[in-house]
């Protein structure tokens, strides 16, 4: 040890003077003065780990005693060993029993050490770990760590050794015993835990001097056995061999500067430090988060939540500054109600329970105060849940909440009528123009298109006036439940530049007009693309409707819409496009969804209907027909009727009264009706109750005689009719019509005899009693409607055989003249087919027409023009009986006559000969002198002559050409005069050719493979080619069958949709007619029925029966009406099938399409299959060519051949084979020539091919041309990129002039740490003179300061040059890389622009790995420069602690009085120290780097 331990107390007067650590020391002579137990303590002032205590007896060692160590101060004490033969009496324990594992930190008792020998001298060595079973495992055994830990050691002497004689009581013996230690020593060292390997003396809080521990590892405490204050992320750990256990900083994110180990956290998450004052308002292990009632902002401050205290759950808010509100409240810190919620305060805030429907906005919200609701314009209510008095229908789609109630003003109170769904009337303009017009801005006319691809009308405006689109009928009429409810639309326009008007939309309705711009409610302005307009049928300003009615008077347009017009041009002269125009209003009993805003009226007294439209019974229109908008009135019928029209005011008469009000009588009767009595009016005394007069002489004259009858009383026949109704001429008969069949003027007068009834003006040109018959000359039905029927017979002079009298007859009942030879029609007006020129022969001549004489192989049929004669030719045939061709035409037939289409350009002129053959140019050849002969080219200047090496190619083939004709003339020589060769080898070479006929007639068979790779010979290809074509032409005709069945099917659906549709138009005819029957024989039987009403009252039998018959016509008509839907539906079914017959009829087209295109593939095969067969029938002609030619040079070799005796006849026989054999090959051989002369055209057009392609090439090669200009103009590129690496290499001189630059602020700075460096050796000789002269340290002392000082200013701009060269450096670096990039940017132009600069490449590459070295040694440099600093960094910070080393040396010198051995030592040690230091600085190391990094930079 190398500090003190010192005896503080002694008890029993034995007093110690000091022992040290280290040795032991001689102490003083206690003597024993009385028996007792003798205590001394020796405090070290710190824990240490005791090893050893050792103990020298003077006297003889006690019989029992024992060794004590206290951990702490103030702490109990702790038995280290006993020592006792009495252990169990003495101690209460039993001795010498052995430590064992688990119970090693027990006091062992031995009674080793008791004896009372020796006498002196006597020794007592008590190691603490000795016996103990894990002593070789200290380091790991916690137990025998805070066993050998003392603070303070007691020794306690409890027993002398007497010999028994205190048995015998003698003071005087007694006080010959004592205890006396004449030595002790404690052996340990400072308890640093392995954290430290020093213990310092350093002051306490209570002045005095402590060992302490020199603790490393961040470790703190008097035995550092705790972590520093901010090292506590890991647990504490004593220093072992197998790890540091070095405390770890805590994690506080900057947020603390202290924490503590925390064990349930380190357990949890591997780190203990736990945090303590975390600042700006965090918390947590780690000041992670913010404290409680904080929140942490994006930017990591903790801001207060203020979280209001009465509106929030919780004063802590979430992450994003949101706090926890009690129900009904809102806002991030919980200080107002939520919309829809009022009543602030500690329970929240109350529901206003607002009905979105009827909310501004559907938001439900309400004053936070009163809770009141904020409604939509139209709503009332706390809640918003009612409609205003004079409204209906909540709705959460209405902006306005409710529809006003319409009710034709006459009532204020309505609801939403049942049975009513949305709906959309609609033009899609899918099948036409669905009758929408178009007129100009002064209401005329203006054509308009249907676009059947696009599906939408367009119109084009004359003039710069506007054109409208009008909609149709179905639009129109009334249509309030459009109220509210949108119109729209597409459009487009063909123009840019727009100009909207005012009145863009126009609803014209109930004397007045609502306009729109087009842009109104937020539409936009037309352009060239389709676009969607929306406008809302409201009157309210903010839908812009003009004028800005009432909502009565806005929906009193809807109620009767006139015209709805939509501006379709916006430019002068404009285009305009429409479609998919749509109005929504509602139906009862359509299929959708609830049409709500349909209003049911709550009607006052003397209105009924659903909308108060019609007055009840008892009430009338004022004024009458005021239509529904007039107020309903009571009737008054001045006491004749309790009833009366509603629109008209028409009362229902009694009392056989009559009029408006019942004020007249009615017909037949007379009187004053205005009396009121029953009786007013009395009967007429006219025939069939016809009305009446009464004079002013009470007589009675009859107004309203029977038809025919005229008189005062009714006694005579009128003008027209006949009869004697008094008798006057016989028998009496009534007056009835004059029969004449309406062939009379019913205006005129006299038109019969009024008593007989004779016919005396007809007319119509009718004769006759009865003006029942034809004037002559005429014919028809005189009885016939509508009358003038008669007509002339109007027989053509020219065809009509001439009667007497110059009058031309006909059948009175046909009108059917009498005709000429070859004359026909009904008035003979027309040649017969196959003649013309009815005028030919005159009015007189017996024969019609002349015959046309057409010739029956160039006419298409036998007719002719009646006027000139002309016949119908067929194609390419022209004159005027069709019997020659046209010009440059020929082949007169019954197909008519072909074009020559003879070349421009190769024909003599463009007209062929009969035989199609075309004049031709000189070297110009083909039927049409479409080609150049052979050896020719270029037909456009004239078939010019080949190149002469095409002469060479000629020639041979006319070698070959008249080989051929030589072999022909041979071989017809041998036919005609066979002659007998003499060579004897004669018959082998006939052999020979003999085997290679054969051989060629083998090759020929089967030189033809099939392209499958079976072996079928070329006849067996082309028949089954031929038997493709077969099955081709069969599925041809088999398609066309199928074509022609589905265009009679679809002709079929033609006729069944044309008779569907007669039959609908039938059926609307039909239907009119019943509309028209209705309007007018119902009419009248109403009226009729009215009149009996007046005439016999309202109960009388009459009447009654009147109204039977009145309703069985309506049940007929009703049963007519049901047959017409009957036949409309059939209709309309027939029109179904129909369709589907169509769409039949397209899907059998559609498969038709399919299988002719599978039918072209197959062509298509066919016909590659077929180019296959071309290409094996030329390499076959070639073989057989090639055989026959060397047959015949056989031939005529043998020709030359003298001749041999052989076989004369033999030979003949096989020469004629061989003649027939030949023959036939050469004819199949000129087949196949002929066959394949198309392929020789092919040959041709592919030599043409070849002459394009080389003009190709030609062109192809002046591109290259213009590729090598711009190859040139590249390399003018490249040499500019030398220019630019030129001037790069420029910028690294510069670059280099810089580094040298900096090499002499390197030396510079080099020369300056050398003098720092001889000024460390001045420091050092100072200080060695220090330790000499101690009379003088003072002195050196302070001279040693000031050089320190010195060295430490050098050191620090050392250090400040080095940071200028790391500067430098890292500039100079940046430039190199610059200069790395141009040179970089530079090397890829030049490669790109010309790859075959390769010197300028190669020189820019040199640039560029020059460049890369002085990078790399700027970089190098950079390192040893910033080295350099960091070694001068840490020399300034070893001069720094030298400095204040020395100053504290001179501090302690200061405090000196009067130095000892031993603090002058200790000042010799600091100064030691010192030096040691300033060698470990290493500035020659650091002087050494820099030149390294000087010589690098240079």
């Amino acid at each position: 040890m190398k500090r003190d331990w010192f005896c503080f107390s002694c008890l029993s007067k034995i007093t110690f003077k000091k022992f040290l650590w280290g040795g032991l020391k001689r102490s003083e002579w206690a003597e024993l003065e009385l028996q007792s137990v003798t205590d001394c303590i020796l405090f070290a002032g710190k824990a240490y780990e005791v090893t050893y205590v050792r103990l020298t007896f003077k006297s003889s060692r006690p019989e029992s005693y024992a060794i004590y160590k206290q951990t702490h101060q103030d702490g109990p004490w702790i038995p280290y060993q006993y020592y006792s033969t009495v252990c169990r009496d003495q101690y209460g324990i039993e001795g010498d029993v052995p430590i064992r594992r688990g119970d090693e930190a027990r006091a062992y008792c031995s009674s080793e050490y008791s004896d009372i020998s020796p006498l002196t001298g006597g020794s007592v060595a008590f190691g603490t770990l000795e016996g103990r079973p894990s002593n070789l495992q200290f380091e790991q055994h916690q137990q025998l760590q805070e066993w050998v830990t003392a603070t303070a050691v007691r020794i306690t002497l409890d027993r002398m050794n007497t010999f028994r004689d205190e048995l015998f009581g003698k003071p005087e013996v007694l006080k010959s015993y004592y205890y006396a230690i004449s030595d002790l020593a404690v052996g340990g060292r400072c308890k640093c835990n392995g954290h430290a390997s020093e213990c310092i003396l350093r002051q306490n809080h209570y002045g005095e001097m402590q060992p302490i521990c020199n603790c490393s590892h961040f470790t703190d405490g008097v035995d550092c056995e705790k972590c520093l204050p901010f090292y506590n992320d890991a647990p504490w750990g004593r220093a072992t061999k197998d790890g540091v256990h070095e405390c770890k900083r805590c994690n506080c994110n900057g947020r603390a500067a202290q924490c503590y180990f925390d064990q349930e956290l380190y357990e949890r998450t591997g780190h203990g430090g736990h945090c303590v004052n975390c600042t700006g308002n965090t918390a947590g292990p780690n000041c992670e988060r913010c404290k409680d009632n904080f929140f942490m902002r994006s930017d990591g401050t903790c801001i207060p939540c203020d979280c209001d205290e009465i509106g929030s759950r919780s004063l802590q808010c979430s992450s994003e500054g949101r706090c926890q509100c009690r129900p009904g409240v809102g806002g991030d810190k919980c200080d107002r109600c939520l919309p829809n919620h009022y009543g602030f305060g500690r329970l929240g805030c109350t529901p206003c329970g607002c009905n979105p429907a009827g909310s501004l906005d559907n938001t439900p919200r309400c004053d936070p105060g009163s809770g009141e609701c904020m409604c939509k314009s139209n709503v009332e209510g706390r809640r918003c849940d009612k409609c205003k008095p004079g409204y209906f229908n909540l709705d959460m789609g209405n902006t306005f909440g409710c529809t006003p109630c319409f009710c034709y003003a006459h009532a204020s109170v309505c609801h939403s009528a049942p049975g009513y769904a949305k709906t959309t009337i609609e033009s899609i303009f899918s099948r036409g123009n669905e009758r929408w017009t178009a007129e100009d801005v002064f209401g005329q006319p203006v054509e308009f298109q249907y676009n059947a691809v696009s599906q939408n009308i367009g119109v084009q405006a004359p003039s710069r006036d506007a054109v409208y689109f009008v909609a149709p009928e179905r639009f129109l009429g009334d249509q309030r439940s459009a109220y509210n409810q949108l119109l729209s639309f597409s459009l487009r326009i063909g123009e840019v530049g727009p100009r909207a008007k005012k009145d863009d939309i126009i609803i014209e309705g109930a004397g007045l007009q609502l306009s729109q711009t087009i842009f109104g409610q937020g539409n936009p302005l037309p352009n060239v693309q389709n676009q969607r307009y929306d406008f809302r049928l409201h009157e309210h300003r903010d839908h812009g409707w003009s004028p800005n009615l009432s909502a009565r008077d806005f929906i009193s347009v809807l109620s009767n819409i006139t015209a709805i017009k939509l501006r379709g041009t916006y430019t002068a002269e404009g285009v305009g496009y429409l479609d998919d125009v749509q109005l929504e209003v509602a139906q009862r009993g359509a299929i959708g969804s609830p049409a709500n805003w349909v209003e049911t009226c709550t009607c006052p007294e003397g209105f009924v209907g659903q909308f108060c439209e019609s007055c009840a019974p008892g009430y009338r229109h004022d004024p009458p027909n005021g239509g529904p908008f007039a107020r309903c009135v009571p009737c008054n019928c001045h006491g004749h009727a309790s009833i009366c029209d509603s629109e008209t005011g028409q009362c229902i008469c009694q009392d056989n009264t009559a009029g408006a009000a019942c004020e007249l009588c009615a017909r037949g009767y007379y009187g004053n009706a205005l009396q009121g009595t029953d009786n007013d009016c009395q009967q007429c005394p006219c025939p069939d109750g016809g009305a009446c007069l009464q004079l002013s002489d009470n007589t009675v004259a009859c107004l309203e005689c029977p038809k025919g009858y005229a008189g005062h009383r009714c006694e005579l026949c009128t003008d027209g009719f006949y009869g004697d109704p008094t008798g006057q001429h016989g028998a009496k008969r009534p007056c009835q019509p004059c029969d004449c069949n309406g062939n009379v003027d019913p205006n005129a007068v006299g038109n019969c005899n009024r008593t007989t009834g004779e016919c005396l003006k007809c007319i119509y040109s009718t004769g006759g009693a009865r003006c029942d018959q034809c004037l002559a000359g005429y014919f028809g039905d005189p009885l016939a409607f509508p009358k003038g029927d008669c007509k002339a017979c109007g027989c053509n002079p020219y065809g009509t055989v001439q009667q007497e009298k110059g009058v031309t007859l006909c059948d009175q009942l046909t009108g059917q003249c009498q005709c000429k030879r070859y004359v026909i029609g009904q008035k003979c007006d027309r040649c017969a087919d196959g003649y013309y020129n009815l005028r030919s022969g005159g009015v007189c001549n017996i024969f019609g027409c002349q015959p046309c004489n057409c010739d029956p192989i160039g006419s298409v049929n036998i007719t002719c023009n009646t006027e000139t004669g002309q016949c119908s030719c067929k194609p390419g045939v022209v004159g005027l009986r069709c019997d020659q061709c046209t010009a440059y035409s020929y082949g007169f037939s019954f197909e008519g006559c072909k074009p020559c289409e003879c070349d421009q350009i190769g024909s003599v002129n463009l007209q062929c000969e009969k035989n199609g053959q075309c004049p031709c140019r000189d070297n110009v050849e083909g039927r049409q002198c479409n080609r150049c002969k052979e050896n020719k080219y270029d037909r456009q200047a004239g078939c010019l002559d080949c190149p002469p090496c095409y002469n060479l190619v000629q020639e041979a083939v006319n070698v070959h050409r008249g080989r051929l004709t030589e072999i022909e003339g041979l071989l017809d020589e041998i036919a005609t005069n066979p002659t007998v060769a003499e060579d004897i080898n004669f018959e082998m070479k006939l052999q020979e050719i003999q085997r290679k006929v054969n051989q060629l007639l083998h090759d020929t068979r089967s030189s033809a493979v099939a392209a499958a790779g079976s072996e079928k010979s070329l006849a067996e290809q082309l028949e089954e080619l031929y038997n493709r074509i077969d099955e081709l032409r069969s599925r041809i005709a088999d398609i066309a069958d199928r074509v022609t069945e589905a265009g009679e099917k679809s002709q079929d659906g033609e006729r069944t949709i044309t008779r569907a549709e007669t039959v609908i138009r039938e059926a609307k005819s039909e239907l009119k007619s019943v509309q028209r029957f209705l309007e007018s024989e119902g009419q009248d039987a109403l009226q009729r029925a009215k009149e009996r009403s007046e005439q016999f009252g309202q109960q009388s039998e009459r009447m009654s029966d009147i109204s039977r018959e009145a309703r069985q016509l309506a049940d007929k008509h009703e049963e007519e009406a049901r047959q017409i839907e009957t036949m409309a539906r059939d209709a309309f079914n027939t029109s179904l099938t129909a369709y589907n017959l169509a769409v039949e009829a397209i899907e059998q087209q559609r498969l038709t399409s399919q299988n002719l295109s599978a039918l072209d593939r197959d062509a298509d095969r066919t016909l590659q299959l077929l180019a296959e067969t071309k290409d094996l029938s030329a390499r076959s002609q070639e073989q057989a060519t090639k055989a026959e030619q060397e047959a015949l040079s056989i031939i005529s070799q043998a020709r030359l051949l003298s001749q041999s005796s052989v076989d004369v006849s033999g030979l003949k026989k096989d020469a004629e084979k061989l003649k027939d054999e030949a023959q036939r090959i050469n004819d199949e051989a000129r087949d196949l020539m002929t066959d394949n002369s198309a392929l020789m055209g092919q040959i041709q057009n592919q030599m043409k091919d070849a002459e394009q392609l080389k003009q190709r090439a030609i062109s192809q090669q002046q591109e290259a041309d213009g590729l090598l200009a711009d190859v040139d103009a590249a390399h003018a590129t490249a040499d500019e990129a030398v220019k630019k690496g030129n001037a790069i290499l420029e910028d690294a001189k510069k670059t280099l002039e810089t580094l040298q630059g900096f090499d002499m602020e390197v030396q510079s700075s080099k020369d300056e740490a050398m003098q720092a460096l001889s000024e460390v050796d001045e420091i050092e000789d100072l200080i060695r003179e220090a330790q000499d002269l101690t009379k003088d340290s003072q002195q050196a002392l302070k001279g040693a300061q000031s050089n320190a000082q010195d060295a430490w200013k050098v050191a620090k701009e050392a250090e400040e040059t080095a940071r200028r060269a790391s500067q430098e450096a890292g500039e100079i670096l940046r430039d190199a890389r610059d200069t790395k990039h141009k040179a970089d940017a530079t090397r890829g132009q030049a490669e790109d622009t010309q790859r075959e600069a390769s010197q300028t490449k190669s020189t820019l590459s040199k640039y560029e790995e020059q460049v890369k070295e002085d990078a790399e040694l700027s970089l190098e440099a950079l390192k040893r420069a910033n080295a350099a600093k960091n070694n001068a960094q840490e020399a300034s910070k070893s001069v720094a602690k030298a400095l204040a080393e020395v100053q504290k040396i001179l501090s302690d010198l200061n405090r000196l009085e009067s130095p000892k051995k031993d603090e002058i030592e200790e000042l010799e040690r600091k100064l030691n120290e010192t030096e040691t230091r300033l060698q470990q600085a290493g500035l020659e190391s650091i002087l050494t780097d820099l030149k390294e990094a000087l010589a690098l930079q240079v």
